[in-house]
């Protein structure tokens, strides 16, 4: 009886929430800023790429994605077996894949990171002229970086 009476009060909470977490979300803009960016970002790699890099760019993902789902489905499955089985093996199983997701997870925010890095251009500005003694123009120069 008290499950029944949990489950009701769940309902009832989110038959009054979900509307209006659906009702902000149609409300906020549909483009931000953020996926400006990477739109153009995107077209403009697409633009300076032949079809081969595209295409090898996409299959990378592919396996990226799959690999990323592999581990995942696999660290779940062995915990749920774990659970199920009450094994101390499989629970050691289930970290290992565990561990394997994490180092996969950080190994692909490292790539983005230097990815991204590599992406920003930078400009040299000549240097500013002063009525002073000439002085070394190389001293004078500013690294302006995008981001």
């Amino acid at each position: 009886m008290q499950l029944i009476g949990f489950i009701l009060i769940v309902v009832i909470w989110a038959a009054f929430l979900l509307p209006s977490v659906v009702e902000n979300r149609r409300r906020a803009p549909m483009a931000t800023t953020r996926t400006f960016a990477r739109n153009t970002a995107l077209l403009a790699t697409v633009a300076s790429s032949t079809a081969q890099e595209v295409a090898a760019r996409r299959r990378a993902t592919a396996r990226r994605q799959r690999t990323l789902v592999i581990f995942a489905a696999g660290a779940f499955a062995t915990l749920a077996l774990a659970i199920w089985r009450s094994s101390v093996v499989w629970l050691g199983v289930s970290l290992a894949f565990d561990v394997a997701l994490a180092g996969f997870v950080t190994m692909l925010l490292y790539a983005r990171q230097a990815r991204a890095l590599a992406e920003q251009t930078t400009v040299a500005m000549p240097p500013r002229e002063t009525s002073g003694p000439a002085k070394d123009p190389q001293r004078h120069t500013v690294r302006v970086v995008a981001g």
